[in-house]
């Protein structure tokens, strides 16, 4: 830029026609951009501002621009932008409100000429150059001034080896109310008109995004109307076309860092392993599987187990990651660098904070026009720092932000053809980007301001619980609608969208559920099996009110009995040893009667001990019967005859001794003394 210039604002030319005039509105003076050149050059070209005015007093206010010198550093720009300009500014004319042209946006506009014969800019160096718009009454400004950028590309910015990549992740989430049993409502609607716009947005355009989609979201966006369902399609056509980047998703919002302090990496994996799978479905492309990003708060534990399923790049906040050695603090660090990280070390980009907070900034709805072309300056002022060296950028809005359609539609045409900027997905941007160095090594970071991480409250129940649903799998089958609706519950309760209370209650509530339906496969009442012959058949029934089929293993065992095995309509048996044997049932109806062939080796009663298991062996029920034998083993009729012969041997030599010894002994003498006779 020379070193003085005049500014002059042009209205439209001249026409045959009446130049249509700009609206102004009256009230609080104010500005706010509608649109403008997000840059000009090389050569001869216009600088156009279209502005919404709002003035105290129309009749006798003017508006003016002031145009600034050429920017050098990053802190330079944030200087100006937050008002602290050089003295003196190059001053413009100032145009009567009345004389302003209407703009393509219905706005005033603007036409600052660069390079023109006729006057104008004088410009000649790629920069960026500060730009304020004000509104004056008798040479005083009135309200605050409008500041925006001015980016000139020379002849050469082209030709620059390399160009600033400018990784955008765009969420589409939102807040949507789920079931205990994890049924997804509706997207409110006043959220889902910003994501029907944001998709909109980038189905329009083709700089490349990464999407981080909410799994939970989508899914709701697809079953909530025919509006948020094409807006889906929309997304999908965009992706595909774009090449744009999916960053992995769980089913539902979780807070990784509880779910590691609790030991529960499995249910994360499943959290995962859902989510993907809806999104790829919904989106027609998989999410990236080693590339994450980490919105909110980072701690080594999410890390640790980041890295631990292949995640191998990932992006996180500036503010959570280490100090930087004084060698990378003098311009902006636009660079990947290594990360410890639960024993392992990552590849990270810290995501500008300044950056995040514009984009916060927008989502208010307001200036989001201004915002989006400050923006777009400043990462211009990043590139143009060291402008032929490979360097990237990270935009990552802050948790729980949604990006504003009109500053995404005006930051991804800003990015559309740019000279010096290069829309990239995170993946590009990790493979284009070298990673930093101290010396001859990479340099590394770790994360700071780690918070304390807590266990996931009300979760002390999980584990037992997914036991009774392992047990409750094995008999009713894993994919049968009962035991998939316990999964998804249990699934459900990890996320962190409830408080602890209200997970404790929904895991509670599946234990329950699935020890009701197991007890439901149960022995009858006991009974007494007679067996009238040393081999017989004990009839034994089995009762399911499942109202499904039921897989289970019976198992008896006696000491009195020797089972055979068997097989039969509902199943089979197996003895194992000689006075145990297990049974392999599939019970189809709500009673299931079999007969198992067993030799008695004992006569007699005795007790018959049933219990009902999974088939890995979880007890589910027990029971008993009592059998009495009324056969006679071989032995032990011959002990009984042998018995039977001794005792008629022994008779008849008792009875044959009896009549001798009686031959052998004297009548007694009969007495009549006394008158009495013989005793």
């Amino acid at each position: 830029m020379c070193a003085t210039w005049s500014v002059w604002v042009w209205p439209a030319p001249t026409a045959a026609r009446p130049v249509p005039r700009a609206t102004v509105a009256k009230g609080h003076d104010s500005l706010q951009l509608l649109s403008q050149s997000t840059w000009v050059g090389p050569g001869r070209s216009v600088f156009q501002l279209d502005l919404a005015v709002t003035a105290s007093d129309p009749a006798n206010e003017t508006l003016a621009v002031d145009v600034y010198p050429l920017l050098t550093t990053r802190s330079q720009f944030q200087q100006e932008l937050a008002g602290t300009f050089p003295a003196p500014g190059y001053q413009g004319a100032p145009v009567p409100l009345a004389d302003l042209p209407r703009g393509p946006d219905g706005g005033a506009e603007l036409d600052l000429p660069v390079n023109s014969p006729a006057g104008g800019l004088s410009l000649g160096t790629t920069g960026v150059y500060p730009v304020q718009a004000f509104l004056q009454k008798q040479g005083l400004t009135e309200g605050k001034p409008l500041t925006t950028f001015l980016v000139y590309a020379a002849n050469g910015a082209k030709s620059f080896n390399e160009h600033l990549g400018v990784s955008l992740v765009v969420p589409i989430a939102a807040k949507v109310p789920v079931s205990r049993t994890g049924a997804i409502g509706k997207v409110p609607a006043a959220a889902a008109s910003v994501l029907q716009a944001d998709i909109a947005q980038l189905a329009a355009h083709k700089a490349a995004v990464t999407v981080q989609g909410s799994a939970s979201t989508l899914e709701a966006m697809e079953e909530s109307g025919s509006a948020t369902k094409a807006a889906v399609s929309q997304l999908r056509a965009a992706v595909v076309r774009n090449g744009d980047e999916l960053l992995p998703t769980t089913t539902l919002p979780v807070d990784i860092g509880s779910l590691m302090s609790s030991g529960l990496q499995d249910e994360l994996s499943k959290q995962l392993a859902s989510g993907d799978a809806t999104v790829t479905a919904l989106l027609g492309a998989p999410p990236s599987p080693n590339t994450w990003a980490l919105s909110g708060e980072v701690d080594q534990a999410a890390l640790g187990a980041l890295s631990s399923m292949g995640v191998t790049q990932v992006a996180v906040p500036e503010s959570a990651l280490s100090p930087l050695p004084s060698e990378y603090q003098r311009l902006t660090f636009a660079q990947p660098t290594k990360l410890e990280a639960g024993g392992s070390q990552l590849l990270v980009f810290g995501a500008d904070s300044e950056l995040a907070s514009r984009i916060a900034e927008a989502s208010s709805g307001r200036q989001s026009v201004l915002l989006a072309n400050q923006v777009l300056a400043e990462l211009a002022m990043i590139d143009l720092e060291a402008p032929n060296d490979p360097r990237g950028v990270v935009m990552l809005p802050p948790a729980g932000t949604t990006i504003d359609p009109t500053f995404l539609s005006v930051l991804l045409a800003g990015l559309e053809g740019n000279p010096l900027l290069r829309a990239v997905t995170l993946q590009q941007a990790f493979g284009s980007v070298p990673v930093a160095t101290t010396g001859t090594r990479p340099l590394v970071r770790q994360v700071v301001g780690t918070p304390s991480t807590r266990p996931l409250a009300g979760a002390s129940q999980l584990g037992a619980a997914q036991v009774a649903v392992s047990d409750a799998a094995e008999v009713f089958g894993n994919g049968s609608t009962f035991v998939t609706g316990l999964q998804e519950r249990l699934l459900v309760s990890t996320s962190s969208v409830w408080s602890g209370r209200q997970r404790s209650r929904i895991i509670a509530g599946v234990g329950r559920s699935a020890e009701a339906e197991l007890h439901k496969v149960h022995l009858p009442s006991s009974t007494s099996i007679t067996l009238t012959s040393r081999r017989g058949r004990l009839p034994l029934t089995v009762i399911s009110g499942a109202g499904m089929v039921a897989h289970v293993r019976l198992v008896l065992s006696s000491e009195e009995l020797s089972f055979l095995g068997g097989s039969f309509p509902a199943g089979s048996c197996t003895a194992f040893n000689p006075g145990s044997e297990e049974c392999d049932l599939h019970l189809v109806h709500a009673s299931t009667t079999f007969e198992v062939p067993v030799t008695v080796r004992t006569p007699g009663a005795f007790q018959l001990s049933l219990e009902i298991e999974t088939p890995s062996g979880s007890f589910v029920a027990g029971g008993s019967d009592t059998i009495r034998s009324t056969a006679v083993s071989g032995v032990g009729l011959l002990l009984m005859v042998g018995a039977a012969l001794f005792l008629v041997v022994w008779w008849v030599r008792n009875a044959r001794h009896g009549r001798r010894s009686r031959r052998l002994v004297p009548r007694p003498v009969e007495s009549v003394e006394d008158g009495r006779l013989p005793v």
